[in-house]
């Protein structure tokens, strides 16, 4: 990389479910392997389950025996590892709410990853980049507030995108039916702004899928 180009700062939010954060992780070392500066954010309670499966003491902030990326540091990956609340107390049981649990990831954590995103870039001019899970379908205002590139992250297969996209032509041809229940449409709107924007490049969005 040439030394007159600023280096690549990205801050990478994963949805707080373990197959979402997996993916997540894999992105984070390979473009810290290309160059990148990485700033990787847990929710406190991944953090905590992450740390409590691998018997490490899961330090709030992820210092020191709990950073998941403290390895990856000692090969020469700049990747740096922070925690944020969800909103909800560790003791929350988010599988048995989880209804409750994702209402407050959709209508509270955007307040907390906004005031986060906010006092690091203040800290931090280097941050450039905005890389979050496809199922936040709020962050393009956050990277827009910051003025940072947002990158929409799908950490599914190509054919569960499919679906999702396609969702209104399978229900069309009987293929998807749930008497008496509604399918949220937020999460299909998401994907078609992403689509736009895949198309236009506008406001400086990128969508990424896995392949």
């Amino acid at each position: 990389m040439d030394d007159s180009q600023q280096k690549p700062h990205a801050l990478i939010f994963p949805y707080p479910l373990q197959g979402h954060v997996i993916p997540s992780v894999h992105l984070a070392t390979k473009l810290a392997s290309n160059g990148f500066t990485i700033t990787f954010v847990n929710t406190e309670s991944i953090h905590q389950q992450i740390s409590k499966a691998a018997g490490l003491d899961s330090g709030a902030t992820g210092d020191g025996d709990a950073d998941i990326f403290s390895e990856a540091r000692k090969s020469g990956l700049d990747i740096r590892y922070a925690t944020i609340t969800d909103g909800f107390p560790l003791g929350f049981d988010r599988s048995l709410h989880h209804d409750k649990f994702f209402e407050g990831i959709l209508h509270v954590f955007p307040a907390h990853v906004d005031d986060f995103v906010g006092n690091l870039v203040r800290s931090d001019p280097t941050i450039n980049c905005f890389i979050a899970d496809t199922f936040f379908v709020w962050t393009s205002m956050i990277a827009n507030k910051y003025n940072l590139v947002n990158i929409s992250f799908f950490t599914e297969p190509a054919l569960v995108f499919t679906l999702y996209y396609h969702m209104d032509l399978l229900r069309q041809n009987g293929h998807f039916a749930t008497p008496g229940k509604s399918f949220s449409t937020a999460f299909l709107r998401r994907l078609n702004h992403h689509h736009t924007h895949t198309q236009t490049r506008n406001k400086g969005e990128i969508f990424m899928l896995l392949r």
